[in-house]
């Protein structure tokens, strides 16, 4: 374990207690229509100002989440009152229709002083207005180390006016939450097959002459009993392959181009050529998770948040990287939340250290310990908060790598989703047609590309 951090953790729980004498539940993005507030500026509102030094103030902080997760959350506000006497924090937490109802709470001006969001939200939110450009306090901040976070997780909670990923910084990353291929070594082991490299991402033939041998009918009746995958979370195949689904300036939509069309016609074929992945109706009774854990997938794809989960299952595993045909660890997208102060806070100043604690060590650490987590930092990488050795996975470095080389999903891309919205409402129509993929998203370009424009018309200014 990394002797500075414990010793700084010690130091900050000595301090604190002196001082006194804590979808995942990540929510779809919804379409924003065209035309909204443009995001707020650095400047606070004239009544918004920090509290007399000594002076108690009140801040709310909302978020959704199961009972596990909101003890976790609990515990680090807990945390931070007990380091910040002067300021009490409301916990508002809303367990379901999340979006929706902090959608209500921000159009009517209700929304609480730092405003929990899915890195798919984000977008829509800063477009309307909802969060306080707080650059200045990012890069003030004594408690961040920006170069030692994952450069995936910030840059998703940037905006410039027209797209995310540059420009102000308007949240902070709660977590990054990378995916992995997942499997089950006790089939592994059954079937005499070798377990894919914690190192190496396997390239497509060698993944699917695996899957291959993970896919049996064990009683003869014709029927598949085990597959060899679950279904392939799409968008890493086509990064994996160097492909794209937009341009770089996000203005054309691109997945009918050799590099991505080739990684969805090999999904496609997965499952309707080789079968080595579920089709519809074998998922009819049992979804991929379910499927995985009674033992009838030998992998699946999944994020850190599953470990929780996973370590309850009576048979071995780990992880693995994602297949890459190209051999990089940009094979799949990593998953977010953040935290942001709310634009109309009249406490901003008080509202940023809370989301400071969250983001920093302290609150990272808390998180981490759990296991539902990667830590923001990489220097916690090695620390036994976060590899918690003796408990499963055997090789969390898998998460560490995967987060270096994982891109935030398509729905952070954009302010508006529409266009997101049409293609996948079509993808349905690919997976079960017998269109080449070449030719089905050639003709799907132009319906994309106009809810493109259409909903995003700052970007094409």
């Amino acid at each position: 374990m990394r002797k500075s951090l414990i010793m700084l953790l010690m130091l900050t729980t000595a301090l604190a207690s002196t001082a006194c004498g804590n979808n995942s539940g990540n929510n779809a993005a919804e379409s924003s229509p065209a035309g909204t507030t443009p995001a707020a500026s650095s400047s606070a509102s004239p009544e918004a100002s920090k509290a007399p030094s000594g002076e108690k103030v009140e801040i709310s902080i909302s978020s959704w989440g199961a009972p596990d997760e909101r003890k976790v959350f609990e515990a680090v506000l807990d945390e931070f009152q007990k380091a910040n006497p002067n300021i009490k924090v409301k916990f508002i937490h809303i367990p379901a229709d999340y979006t929706k109802k902090m959608n209500t709470m921000i159009a009517g001006n209700s929304a609480p002083d730092v405003i929990f969001t899915s890195d798919g939200d984000f977008p829509i939110w800063v477009k309307q207005g909802a969060f306080l450009d707080i650059t200045k306090f990012v890069e003030a901040s004594p408690k961040l180390d920006l170069a030692d976070m994952w450069e995936g997780g910030l840059k998703r909670y940037r905006y410039d006016g027209s797209i995310t990923g540059q420009g102000a910084y308007y949240a902070l990353p709660k977590d990054i939450g990378p995916t992995v291929m997942y499997y089950n070594k006790a089939i592994f082991d059954k079937l005499g097959v070798p377990y894919p490299s914690a190192e190496t991402p396997m390239t497509w033939d060698q993944a699917l002459e695996m899957w291959k041998k993970l896919t049996v009918d064990e009683n003869g009746d014709g029927k598949t009993d085990i597959y060899g995958a679950g279904p392939i979370w799409w968008e890493g195949f086509v990064w994996g392959n160097d492909g794209n689904i937009l341009s770089e300036d996000r203005k054309s939509f691109v997945l009918n181009e050799t590099a991505g069309a080739d990684a969805m016609q090999f999904i496609y074929d997965l499952t309707n050529t080789h079968k080595v992945v579920p089709d519809s109706r074998a998922l009819q009774s049992m979804n991929d998770g379910q499927m995985f854990e009674a033992g009838k997938l030998a992998t699946i794809t999944g994020g850190r948040w599953m470990v929780p989960t996973y370590r309850k299952l009576k048979f071995d595993w780990d992880v693995a990287p994602i297949p890459s045909q190209n051999g990089t660890w940009n094979n799949g997208w990593s998953g977010s939340v953040g935290l942001g102060v709310n634009a109309k806070s009249k406490h901003p100043e008080e509202a940023f250290e809370l989301v400071e604690f969250f983001a920093g060590i302290e609150g990272q650490t808390k998180m981490t310990e759990l296991g539902f987590q990667i830590p923001n930092f990489k220097s916690m990488a090695d620390d036994e908060v976060y590899t918690q050795p003796g408990q499963k996975p055997a090789h969390p470095e898998v998460f560490i790598k995967a987060g270096e080389g994982q891109q935030p999903g398509l729905w952070t891309y954009l302010p508006n989703g529409k266009w997101l919205d049409t293609l996948n409402q079509n993808l349905g129509k690919f997976w079960t047609g017998k269109e080449s993929a070449v030719d089905f998203f050639t003709k799907l370009k132009p319906l994309v590309e106009k809810d493109l424009k259409e909903g995003n018309p700052d970007l094409f200014k």
